[in-house]
Order: C-alpha cells, then structure tokens, then sequence
C-alpha cells in the first residue's frame, strides 16, 4: 500500500500492530530490488504487521521529517512513534531476516507489555 502525506498519519496511528514504512523513489534500483521483500513480509505478517510504502520523490515532508539519509529506508512504528530504523542493506535476504527479527522482537514486547 502506498502512502501520501495525507494518508500516512491515519495509516500509523489506527494501526493496532506494528507499522512498517517504506521509504524508496521509483528511480531507486535498490528499492527495486528490495520491493518483493516487502511485499512478501506483507502478505506473511498480515495482521500484525502493516507494510506501507511512501515516495519520497512525492512526498518530500514525509521523508524530511524522518530524516530519511539514505535510500531505501524502513522505519518501524509502533503507535505512531518509531522503534527502530533499518539501512544500507547488502541482500534480499538481509533485508527478511533484519525485518523477521525485528518483528518478533517487537511483537513478543506487546504481547508481554515489556519495553
């Protein structure tokens, strides 16, 4: 699901779970190449894990007030505030397990109430 700066707040803060954004340009080969990772860790964590995705070309605000350096970034969020942030990725697989991992990390945190 692609997001704009209009969409992205009601996107973050009616989410029950965790919210994964996406940050990436049309135009950036590794955004492309990561794209099915995505993709997939939306379909396999569906329910408890959102998956957005923002154009930062579309939506320079957005990418300014996260401070995106580097593309592509992910942020995750929980209720609306960022819990952690992942860059420079080197492989497809890199990207799944850092995600997998974070997820898990995050989940079992809710699910016990600790932080």
């Amino acid at each position: 699901m692609q997001v704009a700066l209009d969409t992205f707040n009601q996107e973050l803060l009616t989410s029950a779970g965790l919210v994964l954004v996406d940050f990436g340009a049309p135009w950036c080969g590794l955004c492309r190449f990561i794209q099915p990772i995505t993709e997939r860790l939306s379909a396999e964590w569906e329910g408890a894990v959102k998956v957005v995705r923002v154009n930062v070309d579309e939506n320079f605000l957005l990418s300014r007030r996260y401070q995106v350096q580097s593309l592509p970034t992910l942020i995750l969020f929980e209720k609306g505030q960022e819990v952690q942030r992942l860059e420079h990725f080197a492989s497809r697989d890199e990207v799944l397990r850092r995600c997998e991992q974070l997820f898990l990390t995050h989940l079992r945190c809710l699910s016990t109430g600790s932080r």
